[in-house]
């Protein structure tokens, strides 16, 4: 894909969509950071993969420009950020706090916002760079199987990608959104197997989709192949939602 030799800083790249994402930039030869609230995740996923790694708290402004300080220091450029650091929740509405509802925005919404506003800093004076969102179906539907913070935070999710697109263009950093529908991964393991089935059952494609399928997407996004695509959504949802 001509990624070979660039840097990467993935968020949440202990588990789940990062992990995947983290692995399929290393296999392209991208030297990657490898960022996540639980340090040891991290660090393990680095060490597999040859990178660096750091314990960031995605809310805290300080942590998120530290993120994008380790890539400059450790790799000397930041050439690609993805965004994956996430929390899901399943609360009904009627039964939804708003201490919940306050912490998903801020790791979903607010992180994200602070760790691109971070790499915007290092790839402006370059004119170069790759910003990937992950976003999500539920942000798109109001959520299938998640609960309405996490929907709301996703769509927010979606609507910063446009603002972001629409500043980081003109500096030649090109910004996209990745919607993943169910996916395989820790995050959505804890779904009731009844409601499991409903939602495959509804799906064209008639399973749950794979985190490498979403890393798979990532990759193209962050390549030279994808140069013109920008202020877009991507869905990898195996046919739940066709937009």
């Amino acid at each position: 894909m001509g990624l070979e030799g660039n840097v990467a800083l993935v968020t949440g790249a202990g588990s789940g969509i990062g992990l995947a994402c983290s692995r399929a930039l290393a296999d392209e030869g991208v030297r990657v950071v490898c960022a996540d609230l639980d340090g040891e995740a991290a660090a393990a996923a680095a060490r597999e993969l040859g990178g660096a790694a750091v314990a960031a708290d995605v809310t805290k402004p300080e942590d998120a420009h530290r993120s994008v300080t380790v890539a400059v220091e450790r790799f000397g450029a930041l050439d690609v950020l993805v965004t994956c650091a996430g929390i899901f929740h399943a609360t009904p509405l009627d039964r939804l706090s708003a201490e919940e509802w306050d912490r998903i925005q801020a790791v979903n919404l607010r992180g994200t916002f602070l760790v691109a506003q971070a790499a915007l800093d290092v790839m402006i004076p370059r004119r170069s760079g790759r910003i990937i969102t992950i976003a999500s179906l539920a942000g798109q539907v109001g959520g299938l199987a998640a609960g309405a913070s996490y929907a709301a935070s996703k769509a927010g999710v979606i609507g910063l990608t446009k603002s972001l697109a629409r500043f980081a263009g003109p500096h030649g950093i090109t910004v996209n959104a990745v919607n993943p529908g169910i996916i395989e991964t820790p995050m959505t393991a804890g779904l009731p197997e009844e409601q499991r089935a409903a939602l495959v059952e509804r799906t064209p494609l008639g399973r749950v989709g794979r985190a490498e399928e979403v890393a798979a997407v990532v990759v193209f996004l962050a390549s030279a192949g994808a140069s013109y695509v920008h202020g877009a959504h991507v869905d990898v949802n195996g046919g739940i939602l066709m937009d």
